[in-house]
């Protein structure tokens, strides 16, 4: 009985083993390309998830600065505070006071991680700060 099991393990690795060697190379290479694919969709989905995160992290403390309490959320001076304060290291844009009157000129300020960008609107007046994916 031994013996049999032993020759019919035998026969079956001498059939699958030449199956599995014999992949060709264009399969192997698109295992490979849908392995990398998997990688750069995963990175994306990551930094997509870490820009807004750092964009809500910007609201909320945006909503809880004593200076945008003061002089609104358009505030430079709150802005430049909430973006100091920001984990991690993304790129903030659009901060701008063309004016000179310490608001932010058009109220839009766009985070971004990677190829992620996430947009946060401020309002003239109130505090409905407004997150959004994507540019501004």
């Amino acid at each position: 009985m031994l013996r049999r099991t032993t020759l019919a393990v035998l026969t079956l690795l001498a059939l699958v083993v030449p199956l599995a060697a014999g992949c060709s190379s264009d399969t192997t290479d698109s295992a490979k390309e849908t392995v990398e694919s998997a990688k750069d969709d995963a990175a994306q989905a990551a930094d997509d998830a870490e820009v807004r995160a750092q964009a809500e992290a910007l609201r909320a403390s945006m909503k809880a600065n004593d200076t945008a309490d003061e002089e609104g959320v358009r505030s430079v001076d709150a802005l430049d505070q909430a973006v100091e304060d920001l984990p991690g290291d993304p790129e903030v844009s659009g901060i701008d006071d063309g004016d000179g009157d310490g608001l932010d000129d058009d109220g839009k300020v766009q985070l971004t991680v990677g190829g992620s960008h996430a947009c946060v609107t401020l309002p003239e007046s109130g505090e409905e700060i407004d997150v959004t994916d994507g540019e501004c």
